[in-house]
């Protein structure tokens, strides 16, 4: 009896357990309308995987063709000139204390390496479906209400041949910004993180499962942030700093902290590697270090419902 008993609960265990399916991803409708939207305005088929985990958005697009294009760097060779300081290494992260913590190694006078006589560039049909993204994310999630609506999105465009991609982070309210002239291109890319990397899962990869779906913090993206403009204003900004390399550091932090909601942080750390020296700023001493923009007051994006020839709120 005890046999037969213990036989049924086996067998009822198993059947169980091949009866379980896998729970499948159901888009929103907010999602299906970004991935309609997008496939109607294409101009060649076009595949997009949504996914949303907590207050993240993640859009994958398989790519059939090289993302970028080789071609000879064009004109003559520039003259060479001294860089007053140059940005060696730079780590960041958010710390035990709430604090964004920077380190970095600066070295002086240093001249430039020969210039390559080759560039690359993105291949047209992806930049053409990036920007066909940004206007279904305007179609189809701008006017979600914003405790519904995702904070961040993350796009990823893979080259699925062969397993090369390129990921960009964006916070929404910074695209809608964007595309409505609120704040220039210029200060825009600064706002979008944007990553190559590889993996090898993505080869062949037209479903997204390659991807780890996570929720971005805004610590993560805010550190990334920083990074960006202080890594910008040592190797791009046409004016390269001569100067105070932590007053510089310190203002990119400041510059990009006081645009966003985020306020759960103590201050900003600083170690300067080389001369071995460490600052701490709370949150009123980084005010000091902010910069005025010209656009920062330009004004606020408002979005207006229309709704039977009333205006709603």
């Amino acid at each position: 009896m005890i046999r037969a008993l213990l036989c049924l609960l086996l067998t009822t265990a198993f059947l169980g357990g091949c009866a379980v399916k896998e729970k499948l991803y159901t888009p929103s409708e907010a999602e299906k309308k970004l991935v309609a939207f997008c496939k109607k305005e294409s101009s060649a088929p076009i595949s997009l995987i949504t996914h949303i985990t907590g207050k993240t958005l993640w859009v994958y697009v398989p790519f059939n063709e090289p993302i970028f294009t080789i071609k000879p760097a064009p004109g003559d060779k520039a003259e060479k000139k001294h860089t007053p300081l140059d940005l060696l290494y730079l780590g960041g992260d958010f710390d035990e204390k709430n604090n964004f913590s920077f380190e970095y190694d600066i070295v002086s006078d240093t001249i430039p390496a020969d210039p390559a006589t080759y560039g690359s560039g993105y291949n047209e049909k992806f930049a053409k479906i990036r920007q066909l993204i940004y206007q279904g994310l305007q179609e189809s999630i701008f006017n979600i209400t914003p405790g519904n609506a995702p904070d961040f999105v993350v796009v990823v465009i893979a080259d699925i041949t062969t397993g090369v991609g390129i990921k960009s982070l964006l916070y929404l309210s910074d695209l809608k910004q964007f595309m409505t002239d609120a704040i220039p291109s210029d200060e825009y890319y600064m706002r979008e993180q944007n990553e190559i990397f590889g993996n090898q899962d993505m080869t062949n990869d037209t479903a997204g499962k390659s991807l780890t779906y996570t929720d971005v913090s805004w610590t993560d993206f805010l550190v990334s942030q920083i990074k960006t403009r202080i890594k910008f204003k040592f190797t791009q900004s046409d004016v390269k700093p001569d100067s105070d390399p932590d007053k510089l550091i310190a203002s990119c932090a400041a510059n990009t902290l006081r645009f966003y909601p985020f306020k759960d942080y103590s201050g900003v750390y600083l170690y300067n590697i080389r001369q071995k020296r460490d600052m701490l700023f709370d949150k009123t001493q980084l005010k000091t270090f902010e910069e005025k923009d010209w656009w920062a007051s330009k004004g606020k994006f408002t979005t207006i419902h229309f709704d039977a020839g009333q205006i709603k709120p």
